[in-house]
């Protein structure tokens, strides 16, 4: 169908000697299917969380003022000023991150990419959040040091942490 969402995608079955068809997840919103391990389900709902959608509604104001973003607008802090104070932020942007690396580790860690790894003694993932990436890499090249550095709200509580 042209112009379609495609969110669904239909099946022929048969059925007692009909041909009928069934309408079936199609493989973009399956991505969206919370029990997917490369479900980005976190992601959108992140995205779509009001915390982050109200400072839009605060575009005219920001215009008008000397405010650096839209976000301190509505919040009166800047993103990760706001997130370390706010856990139920902190929580939604982790898991978001966390979505978004299981796919991101999946394409990274593919045999066409992979090649980028080997010879490397250490890494360090920057902002790296609960170690999703760090974990993959270090899983597929087992002599490879990774060392994840983010902010102390963020790692707080991870295994290997170290002070």
């Amino acid at each position: 169908m042209k112009g379609a969402s495609m969110f669904f995608a239909t099946k022929n079955v048969a059925n007692n000697d009909n041909d009928e068809v069934e309408y079936v997840l199609s493989d973009s919103s399956m991505l969206l299917v919370k029990d997917n391990p490369l479900s980005l389900r976190p992601y959108l709902l992140f995205n779509l969380d009001p915390i982050l959608t109200k400072p839009w509604h605060k575009l005219s104001t920001w215009f008008q003022s000397n405010i650096s973003t839209p976000f301190e607008t509505e919040h009166g802090a800047m993103f990760w000023g706001y997130a370390c104070h706010v856990p139920k932020l902190n929580e939604i942007f982790n898991d978001a991150k966390a979505s978004d690396a299981q796919i991101v580790s999946k394409l990274l860690l593919d045999d066409n990419c992979k090649g980028v790894f080997e010879g490397l003694k250490s890494l360090v993932d920057v902002g790296g959040g609960n170690e999703t990436v760090a974990k993959a890499i270090a899983k597929s090249f087992p002599g490879l040091e990774c060392t994840v550095l983010d902010l102390p709200h963020v790692i707080a509580g991870l295994e290997g942490r170290q002070p």
